[in-house]
């Protein structure tokens, strides 16, 4: 989904700073400013559909102000133990063109990582965030062979095998309490969110962003918690998405789903959500079979209702449970968090957290796992 990345409001000053972590409240950011249109700089923007070209498409598009890498999945270990993670890797530019400095740490990119591990078995949360510029090998994305990276987070190429167009992958991300250590291959070729990829959030020309996904991706490799080594199997989803203005003046947020169900099935639903609260018509999704094929779902033909809350330790409410429906395709799900408090409280404060999900589908039950993100609370 679309992300949180415009982190420049916080490194304008970023001359000789390598990485920063911002915990304080003060340096909190409003995620509607932060997404919202950029008048300084005469970035591109999405606006007109395009053809995606792969695997040109899964490198670095700087003319654009921002974008991101994005990871998420449900695993289980040998012995059962069951885990969520999230990983993500963004780009930002602070100007459309670099600066002629004879520096190598010349740069007018900044990149930053969010890194979060789900104990679900044992009820605990674990997060992380990173910042530093590009330049000087600390940070850099590049395609031929795919690698992006910020210092020892990396998402990187593993050979010339080729799943639907992407490149075998290696995860890899680590803090003292937990690590990763992941091979993703493609199960299912890309689908293009919105129209034929180009995916509109806003009514102004050009909030919008250019956007793609993979929405199965056999995941398996290590986790280490607090010293614990597991190996793991499961499934993981990859968004690729890249724009320079994304949320309306009227837009506060968005409710994001990303569902991989038993029949090997997925949906994929946001709901934009203006200032009063109510959804916006720009929300949308799709839904991809078993095969890969997948259609696009509106708003109008998905209901969406909010079953349960949780209140942050800073007492803001987020919705904590979900009944979703969608009466054209004869599906009614419960979507419910694995563990309740999944808050990436960073820069920008979200949820974001994997949800276990049960329903039916043509009137026989159905189950799955998936991955739910909540902004602008």
């Amino acid at each position: 989904m679309i992300r949180y990345v415009t982190i420049f409001i916080l490194l304008l000053s970023f001359a000789g700073c390598e990485q920063r972590e911002i915990k304080d409240d003060d340096n909190k950011i409003s995620l509607s400013k932060a997404m919202g249109d950029v008048q300084e700089e005469n970035f591109s923007k999405a606006i007109n559909k395009r053809e995606f070209i792969l695997p040109a498409d899964h490198g670095p598009h700087p003319d654009f102000r921002t974008e991101w890498w994005y990871f998420t999945g449900n695993l289980i270990s040998d012995e059962g133990r069951e885990f969520g993670y999230q990983f993500t890797i963004f780009r930002t530019a602070l100007t459309k063109n670099k600066p002629k400095r004879n520096s190598d740490w010349n740069s007018n990119q900044i990149y930053m990582a969010h890194f979060a591990v789900t104990d679900i078995s044992n009820n605990k949360f674990y997060f992380d965030e990173r910042f530093s510029r590009e330049g000087n090998n600390l940070a850099d994305a590049q395609v031929n062979p795919l690698k992006v990276w910020l210092e020892d987070w990396q998402i990187i190429q593993l050979d010339e095998k080729f799943f639907f167009n992407l490149p075998m992958i290696n995860l890899k991300a680590k803090t003292d309490e937990t690590e990763i250590n992941f091979t993703v291959e493609a199960l299912k070729p890309l689908v293009l969110q919105g129209d034929s990829g180009l995916s509109q959030k806003g009514k102004e020309n050009g909030n919008a962003s250019y956007y793609y996904s993979y929405t199965r991706l056999n995941t398996e490799g290590t986790i280490v918690l607090n010293k614990e080594v597991f190996d793991v199997t499961g499934f993981s989803w990859m968004d690729r998405e890249w724009s320079t203005s994304a949320l309306s003046d009227d837009q506060e947020g968005w409710d994001w789903f990303a569902l991989q169900l038993g029949d090997s099935s997925e949906i994929m639903y946001y709901q934009m959500r203006k200032k009063d609260g109510t959804p916006d018509v720009y929300s949308k999704g799709i839904i991809v079979d078993k095969n890969g094929s997948y259609k696009l779902i509106k708003r109008d033909q998905v209901s969406l209702e909010v079953t349960d809350y949780w209140e942050s330790p800073s007492g803001i409410e987020y919705p904590s449970g979900w009944k979703l429906d969608i009466p054209d395709e004869s599906i009614k799900l419960e979507i419910i968090p694995t563990v309740k408090n999944q808050l990436m409280d960073v820069s920008i404060s979200y949820w974001e957290g994997a949800v276990i999900i049960k329903g039916l589908r043509n009137q026989k039950s159905i189950n799955g796992r998936g991955y739910v993100e909540l902004t602008g609370y």
